[in-house]
């Protein structure tokens, strides 16, 4: 499947608070993943194909490729947290570095969230209020326009 991101523009765009971080370390599976499975919901395939294309550049700069970079990095990040290893799985240890707490790791991804959903919530508000001008986006198809009920309480419109 074609993607809207290499694997060094998800770094450029999502690690950049990382330090050096090799682009092998995201695979070409993880962002069709994390495109599929949050960035397609909300623009519809059609959009989305269009923007792989190199159709509405300042739409894939502005809005969708923040978004799919954040997007592979919520996925990726809980198995760069830990490490497979001949004992099984375990967390990174050095002289100089601790792993962090679960309380510390669950911060993290809430934060990672947090950021996530705001990035799909402005590309949403963008593509409502600019909807003439990409005539491929059926606001019907986007899946934050659907209500969520959590616990009794309407999470989303």
């Amino acid at each position: 499947m074609p993607q809207l991101l290499t694997p060094q523009e998800v770094i450029d765009l999502a690690f950049h608070d990382s330090g050096y971080f090799p682009a092998e370390a995201i695979g070409t599976a993880d962002i069709t993943a994390a495109e599929m499975r949050y960035l397609i919901p909300v623009t519809g395939e059609a959009l989305w194909q269009e923007l792989i294309d190199g159709a509405y550049p300042d739409l894939r700069s502005n809005y969708a490729a923040p978004a799919a970079a954040l997007a592979v990095r919520l996925l990726v990040q809980p198995s760069l947290d830990i490490r497979p290893g001949i004992g099984g799985t375990v967390t990174p240890h050095t002289s100089v570095a601790q792993p962090p707490d679960r309380e510390q790791l669950l911060a993290a991804r809430r934060s990672l969230r947090t950021r996530l959903t705001t990035l799909l919530e402005s590309l949403s508000d963008h593509l409502d209020r600019h909807a003439a001008d990409y005539p491929e986006y059926d606001p019907k198809q986007n899946i934050l326009h659907r209500m969520l009920i959590g616990g009794g309480f309407v999470l989303k419109r």
